[in-house]
């Protein structure tokens, strides 16, 4: 009796042990943050759901289980985020104002000291191009490394029109196991495929969800010039791509044109009172799928914001156009020709005399 009690509590303590072993423990301080509500989600599908944590006087605390090294995004009330690598056994640190965006520091493993140091490099750089240059030169320096994968996803995969070749190149310089990474995978799977949606692309029937639970079609929008954008709560620059969109819905809301939004939030609520707090009228829609969402995989959406223009016959007329530019494109498409007056002919007036010369006629 007493050996079996005694392995019984030697498997607890390995149990125990074990399970210490696979948390990732992050602990924070924000200085700008008192009792907040951050939130916490996977960048893969390796962590699909979203945690949310209370600050108290800016501090907080995080634990989660895991098997692997996982990329996460942590979103702050602000919508500013921060990406780590949490991993099983690792503690890690977070500091800094989310007021002033860039000072926040990430301690913990070799592979959050990478991503600063990366960070480090482009903390002055405003122009993209810049920037994928910096990012193409650290992947192919450090080909072992899950910042890699990272920096893949967010500079050279989410395009509109991806650069296919360039892509190719940079996981053929990764390392064997980095190649066998699921989401390089499934990227490899889906160039082999990828047929970019374009100019004069045709969107097929669609079905999505509006604000009352009611379903969304292109059966809604017959004879219709429509803007679809793309967008959410936690996406500033999305937000206020919509709230342009208010001056540009009223100037033509006499002409065959409207709007769609689709949003990618996962919140109810936040989704709400985004559209009531930015004041938009328009139907707005959401299957609360995020980046799964049939909608934004059928239109290849991968950024936001995103918005594409479809005529009547549901061809692709604009990609990605805001502001004035696409204003003066609504006006070419949707000004109505008025028909020409056909001038009436009146009737003439008979004179006396006329009419005394008709008579004698007859």
């Amino acid at each position: 009796m007493k050996r079996l009690l005694y392995i019984g509590i030697m498997l607890l303590c390995l149990c125990s042990c074990k399970d210490k072993a696979n948390v990732f423990v992050l602990e924070g301080h924000i200085s700008s943050l008192t009792h907040d509500t951050i939130y916490i989600y996977g960048a893969d599908e390796l962590y699909d759901h979203i945690d949310t944590v209370t600050t108290q006087d800016g501090k907080f605390r995080y634990t989660t289980t895991l098997d692997t090294i996982t990329p996460m995004w942590v979103i702050f009330p602000n919508m500013h985020r921060e990406m780590l690598f949490a991993d099983k056994g690792l503690k890690a640190t977070l500091q800094g104002d989310t007021a002033a965006i860039g000072h926040i520091h990430i301690e913990g493993g070799e592979q959050n000291a990478l991503l600063h140091s990366f960070y480090e490099r482009i903390d002055s750089m405003q122009d993209i191009k810049k920037i994928t240059v910096v990012a193409d030169s650290f992947i192919r320096a450090n080909p072992y490394s899950e910042v890699s994968i990272f920096l893949i996803r967010e500079y050279f995969t989410q395009r509109l029109r991806p650069d296919q070749t360039k892509i190719k190149t940079l996981i053929g310089s990764m390392s064997g196991n980095m190649q066998d990474n699921n989401y390089i995978r499934q990227l490899q799977r889906t160039l082999s495929t990828y047929k970019p949606m374009e100019k004069n692309s045709v969107v097929t029937n669609y079905n999505v969800r509006d604000t009352e639970g009611k379903n969304v079609s292109t059966s809604d929008y017959q004879d219709t010039y429509l803007l679809i954008t793309f967008w959410a709560s936690w996406d500033e620059e999305s937000r206020m791509r919509q709230r342009e969109l208010i001056a540009i819905k009223e100037k033509y809301k006499e002409h065959n044109f409207d709007i769609l939004s689709v949003s990618l939030d996962t919140d109810r609520s936040a989704w709400l009172e985004a559209i009531a707090e930015d004041s938009i009228t328009w139907r707005q829609a959401n299957d609360f799928e995020g980046w799964g969402t049939g909608l934004v995989k059928r239109m290849q959406i991968d950024h936001l914001p995103a918005s594409m223009l479809l005529n009547p016959a549901r061809r692709i007329q604009t990609i990605d156009l805001y502001g004035e530019e696409l204003d003066k494109k609504i006006g070419e498409l949707t000004e109505k020709k008025k028909p020409e007056k056909k001038s009436e002919k009146k009737p003439e007036k008979k004179s006396p005399t006329n009419i005394r010369a008709q008579k004698l006629k007859k």
